[in-house]
């Protein structure tokens, strides 16, 4: 197996604590104090969002999460649940947009979370992963 390249561990890390953040952020979501304290905007998205759409939510942070946790370990299992991870975002992001149109956050979440499994499937083909 192929050694990786520094930058694989800084990407790698990287996106672990960008979907730890994720996952901290879906259980404030479980909070209702917490949703009472945040602008009016995701209020209206976390009262829309019907249960399908939440566990979507849950489904794509926990699964990206595990899937940086299987990149570090140089696991190939980890393109596995980086498109779980995909997957569940796109049904969030549908969902969102069909609530309450465009949201920036929403739209940045798709893009890591596509880069990601990208990425994954790159160093894949670099023999990183095992």
């Amino acid at each position: 197996m192929a050694k990786p390249h520094f930058s694989f561990w800084i990407i790698a890390g990287l996106c672990l604590v960008w979907n730890l953040m994720g996952c901290l952020n879906f259980i404030t979501q479980m909070n209702a104090d917490a949703v009472a304290k945040m602008p009016e905007l995701y209020q209206l998205i976390i009262s829309s969002r019907p249960l399908w759409a939440t566990l979507a939510f849950g489904l794509a942070v926990f699964a990206g999460a595990v899937g940086c946790i299987l990149l570090l370990l140089r696991r190939d299992m980890a393109r596995i649940a980086l498109l779980v991870s995909l997957v569940a975002i796109v049904l969030t992001v549908v969902q969102t947009i069909s609530a309450v149109g465009l949201a920036p956050s929403t739209i940045l979440a798709l893009l890591v979370g596509a880069a990601l499994f990208w990425y994954s499937s790159i160093v894949h083909r670099a023999g990183w992963l095992r």
